[in-house]
């Protein structure tokens, strides 16, 4: 069973967008988390990515606030 950190984030990785994997593989191709198969249902980062995997959400999440900013200005 994973830890609550890992489902957490994994959960909000899943929230932010559907695994993209190459169907050999585990990892997601947007983010770089472990997947729980090379299918890729749903995200399932391991302990050591966590910290690494939520710089990527904050990341993501500013870019995302500065295309709406842009857009509401109309550029």
């Amino acid at each position: 069973m994973a830890p609550d950190g890992e489902m957490h984030t994994g959960g909000q990785l899943d929230q932010n967008h559907t695994p993209e994997t190459n169907g050999r593989m585990s990892v997601c191709r947007r983010c770089g988390s472990m997947t729980d198969g090379a299918d890729g249902e749903h995200h399932m980062p391991s302990e050591r990515q966590i910290a690494r995997i939520r710089e990527w959400l904050v990341a993501d999440s500013k870019k995302l606030d500065i295309k709406r900013a842009l857009e509401a200005r109309g550029g």
